[in-house]
Order: structure tokens, then sequence, then C-alpha cells
């Protein structure tokens, strides 16, 4: 696979929700003494000319140095942070989620290059059978129907995902033990990763 300093893709990091689980928002839980913010965008910083964060919570990153975008229909989920970073991005958006720190790069590469190889609307991956919409690219020409979903409330990814010309790469042999889709829910999932051993490489 040929690497390239930096792809024609927005990176957006969905960091808008309630992290209903845990005491504070998930962005800023620290993890070898920088934030999950911090880890994302460092790893982000290298691939990506245009990055987003997606918020409901500005006040929280403008210490980050990165552009701000506000959800238009708060607190809807990923859907929702998808759609706001369609509207204002250049390109398609390669979507983060913030409390998933641990996202490989080889991970990126692959969905990138894939993406572009097939002409996909949406490209995300599979891991041991299980569907993981983020991380993953939304193309431009989703959003329309996305627009339309969002005022309904139908805020399912995988029917989304289903429903539109996309395509689903299993990754077990690019990222074998799976870290790249460990995410930070709650307290119980920190120490568990604290306890074991996960290195968050950029």
């Amino acid at each position: 696979m040929q690497l390239f300093s930096k792809f024609q893709l927005t990176a957006a990091i969905l960091a808008g929700g309630k992290s209903s689980r845990i005491k504070k928002p998930k962005c800023l839980i620290s993890l070898e003494k920088e934030k999950l913010i911090e880890i994302i965008i460092k790893k982000l910083d290298k691939l990506f000319d245009e990055i987003f964060i997606v918020t409901n919570f500005p006040e929280l990153y403008f210490s980050q140095g990165i552009n701000l975008l506000g959800d238009l229909f708060p607190f809807r989920g990923p859907m929702a942070g998808i759609q706001v970073a369609l509207k204002n991005s250049k390109f398609h958006v390669f979507a983060f989620a913030c409390d998933m720190p641990f996202v490989e790069e080889r991970v990126i590469f692959e969905i990138a290059e894939r993406h572009f190889q097939n002409k996909s609307t949406i490209t995300v991956c599979s891991y041991e059978g299980k569907l993981y919409p983020l991380p993953g690219i939304y193309g431009k020409n989703v959003l329309p129907y996305i627009e339309k979903l969002l005022p309904e409330d139908k805020l399912s990814m995988t029917k989304l995902i289903y429903s539109v010309k996309s395509q689903i790469i299993d990754v077990a042999n690019l990222d074998i033990k799976g870290v790249s889709f460990v995410n930070i829910n709650t307290q119980e999932d920190l120490e568990k990763i604290k306890q074991g051993g996960i290195q968050c490489s950029v």
C-alpha cells in the first residue's frame, strides 16, 4: 500500500454526546497523561489537512486549536455529527469517535484506499463479525439521505449503512486484537484499559 502525506478527506471527531455513563466528558478523560481528544488529534493531524471536532460543548475544546462544529440535530448520535461535518467539509468525511483512541493507522489507510478504489458511498469496518460504523468514511452523496432520516428520528447507523452503496471491510488481518474498536464508555472500561496496557500508538 502506498502511503501519502495527507488524505483528500475531512476528518471529523465526534464529541457531541452527553457521557451519561461516566462522570465527565469522555473526550477529556486522561490516559497516559493525555486526554483522549488529544490522543486522537495527534494521530489525525499527520494524515488530514481538514479536521473538525463536532460537539455540543464547544467551550471544552477551544484550547485544541481545531475547527469546531455544533450539531444541527443535538444529541441524535453519530448520524447528526456526520451530517454537520458533511455540510461543512471540502471532502468526504472520515468520522472518528472521540472515545475510540486506539484506531490503528494501518486501518485508517485501508479504509481510505478501499473507499476510493471502489467509489463507495460509505466505507466502514467489521471485526469478528460485528459491524462498526466508526471509524468510517461517509461520502458527500449520502448527505441528502441522512437529512431525510434525522428529522424523523431514524438514527440507526446500521440501517443507514445497509441502505446505500456501502463497503464493509473485515480488518481482522490488519488489527488482530481489534484495538481500533475499543471504546471507553464507563469508568470500568477505563480501568480495564489501564490494567491491560493498551498503548496509544501515534
